[in-house]
């Protein structure tokens, strides 16, 4: 009997060896497949974020629906009701959903609104919203846009959630040089904490995966972490902070799969389909952790965190 039990044992000992020497092997594989990517400068790049908001602009007035609450907190423009021959940046605009708010708010024929953004698709949407000829659009990268810029040209910039898709430390210094003095930045963005689970989900279908993998993504490291970061990143460029707040957002959903739809419809996780070359497999894989880990009471819930902010030129 002993003998029986010791055998037992060993076995068992061998048997979970084994299995974390497969957990070892996988997560250095993972790891080294993640060098490799990077080391061959095989990274989600702005192209493939174009190529993916092409995809979801028909379905982005989805995201449009459920977040004008908090977008609208940074459409504080009284300071510029009074002002003639003002111009403005809507900056990665999208569908136009800043540009058409402000045209409504703002009377004055002399105003003159650029927008711009990388998506064609997207702004041949904005363009079907928006006829008025106060607004003109533009299809190109954000970073290119600002270095074509001229000195002081604007009143005011507004950015909706794409500050992350840029080397923040770049365009806010191209922000400063562009608006006239006291002109005004108006952004709001996702932070860390934003979208809750989701990133480790990938990061283990990666694991899981690891042979599937094609390129990485970094967009999660050019989050400011809370309000006071994204304050830091303004100030350091000299620029005052007029108004300054975090918000959070839930989400919920009858089905892990409706809220994996929604993360691809609304372009909240754009740039991942990149990541892994197509195979049913992933899909299947993610949705299933999803299920397993997003589920509350009898519905899967999402989070999205943002911090507004409205900040001035000296």
């Amino acid at each position: 009997m002993r003998q029986f039990t010791l055998e037992k044992h060993i076995k068992l000992a061998i048997t979970v060896i084994q299995r974390e020497k497969m957990k070892l092997f996988r997560k250095t594989h993972t790891y080294m497949k993640m060098v490799f990517l990077y080391l061959t400068k095989r990274i989600v790049r702005r192209e493939d974020y174009r190529a993916e908001y092409n995809i979801v602009a028909s379905t982005y007035h989805n995201w449009l629906n459920k977040m004008n609450k908090h977008t609208n907190i940074i459409l504080k423009i009284d300071h510029l009701k009074s002002r003639k021959n003002i111009h403005i940046l809507d900056f990665a605009c999208g569908t136009g959903y800043l540009s058409a708010a402000i045209l409504s708010s703002l009377k004055d024929s002399t105003m003159k609104i650029n927008a711009v953004d990388i998506s064609d698709k997207m702004i041949e949407i904005a363009k079907g919203k928006i006829s008025d000829p106060r607004c003109s659009f533009l299809v190109q990268d954000g970073t290119d846009f600002l270095i074509g810029e001229e000195d002081e040209k604007y009143d005011a910039i507004f950015c909706g959630y794409a500050l992350p898709y840029f080397n923040h430390k770049k365009v806010i210094k191209e922000f400063h040089r562009i608006l006239k003095k006291e002109g005004t930045a108006h952004f709001i963005l996702n932070c860390r904490g934003t979208l809750k689970g989701i990133d480790e989900i990938y990061i283990d279908t990666m694991k899981e995966f690891p042979s599937s993998m094609n390129k990485i993504m970094e967009i999660r490291y050019q989050l400011p972490k809370n309000q006071n970061e994204l304050k830091s990143w303004f100030e350091r460029r000299y620029f005052s902070t007029v108004f300054l707040d975090t918000v959070e957002e839930f989400v919920s959903f009858n089905t892990p799969e409706e809220l994996y739809n929604w993360l691809k419809e609304t372009g909240a996780i754009a740039g991942t389909g990149h990541i892994f070359s197509e195979d049913k497999k992933i899909e299947e894989s993610i949705v299933t952790k999803i299920k397993n880990r997003c589920q509350f009471e009898d519905k899967y819930l999402i989070n999205h965190k943002f911090v507004q902010g409205i900040f001035k030129k000296e």
